[in-house]
């Protein structure tokens, strides 16, 4: 029977070999594709159609139908947004973010129809920060599974963080940005206020805990841990959300983002509210991996056993010395 597919390109850096997943999710090459003969071909920029063609892995969703017409396998779309956002939320590296329909023939890959949300944008340690060193065929069925249950099932407590990413990433606005991913944050840990924020997502990830990987290039491990941040994130989010004046100290100043062993990490100048940025989005994403990969989601999806365990992260921040690390930042 014929094939049919909806496929979004990975960045030439993403993966290194092809992958076959669960539920028909798979990366791969698609070649030839029938270019002079899409859809697509009409809705997109020469520039952009030749990001397209020059793409080698692709990220599928397929299946194989009797017959491929009309809206025939229009269901795959969501199956490969589910697949996108899990990619991002194991490593949120950005991405093109376009979702090509393509009918497998003994020609090639005929292009039958498409969709076209905005570009997931990247960040500093997004593009050193690569897809198979942070657990993709490990972890990408547990993720994708929990993302696709979170939608089919509609617990808004993850749904909303999730869609938060994906806006966070596309706005392209650092302060905007931030105070998306935050709001993902405060809605998944129920938090509301500056206190509970810290102390469960304190909790939850571990105040010494590192906020990123190690980057892929150099292999630096950034010297940022969760202590370092949590409070200043809270606090610049509430200056967005209130409309108030981003402040010179410490938001607009230049910083340095180093490793544990000293080495510069960021070769081109970095704010603090760039620093907000990036933490922000690797915080949510690791705790979204994390609640999928140690089957925390039905946890998650019952208010009254999510918060008993929400409180169990509370009494584990003040067992490591949480208030006084906040008693001494003079917060």
């Amino acid at each position: 029977m014929p094939e049919v597919l909806v496929a979004t390109p990975l960045k030439h850096f993403a993966v290194t070999k092809p992958y076959n997943f669960s539920d028909g999710i798979s990366i791969r090459e698609l070649a030839p594709i029938l270019w002079d003969i899409s859809i697509v071909k009409g809705y997109v920029s020469e520039h952009e159609r030749e990001y397209l063609a020059e793409a080698k892995y692709w990220l599928c969703a397929g299946k194989e139908v009797e017959h491929v017409f009309g809206d025939v396998g229009d269901d795959l779309y969501s199956k490969a947004t589910y697949a996108a956002w899990a990619l991002q939320i194991i490593c949120p590296s950005g991405a093109k973010h376009a979702f090509l329909k393509f009918q497998k023939s003994d020609k090639g890959y005929d292009n039958v129809g498409s969709k076209h949300p905005k570009e997931l944008c990247s960040t500093l340690l997004g593009r050193v920060t690569h897809l198979e060193d942070q657990g993709l065929e490990r972890y990408f069925d547990a993720v994708y599974t929990g993302t696709q249950r979170a939608f089919l099932e509609k617990i808004v407590r993850l749904q909303n963080p999730i869609s938060l990413i994906e806006h966070g990433m596309q706005v392209g606005n650092v302060p905007i940005s931030v105070l998306l991913f935050v709001m993902g944050l405060d809605i998944l840990f129920m938090a509301g206020e500056i206190r509970t924020f810290v102390e469960r997502l304190g909790g939850f990830l571990g105040l010494d805990s590192y906020v990123f990987p190690p980057d892929s290039i150099m292999n630096l491990q950034p010297n940022t841990t969760v202590r370092d941040v949590l409070n200043d994130l809270y606090e610049f989010r509430n200056i967005i959300a209130h409309g108030q004046e981003i402040p010179e100290t410490p938001y607009r100043q230049k910083c340095c983002l180093v490793s544990t062993t000293g080495s510069p990490i960021n070769r081109v100048d970095y704010t603090h509210a760039e620093l907000m940025l990036e933490s922000a989005l690797f915080m949510l994403t690791t705790s979204l991996r994390k609640i999928f990969v140690e089957g925390l989601f039905d946890k998650v999806k019952e208010p009254g056993r999510w918060r008993e365990k929400l409180k169990q992260y509370e009494h584990r921040y003040k067992d490591t010395g949480g208030l006084s690390v906040i008693k001494t930042r003079g917060r």
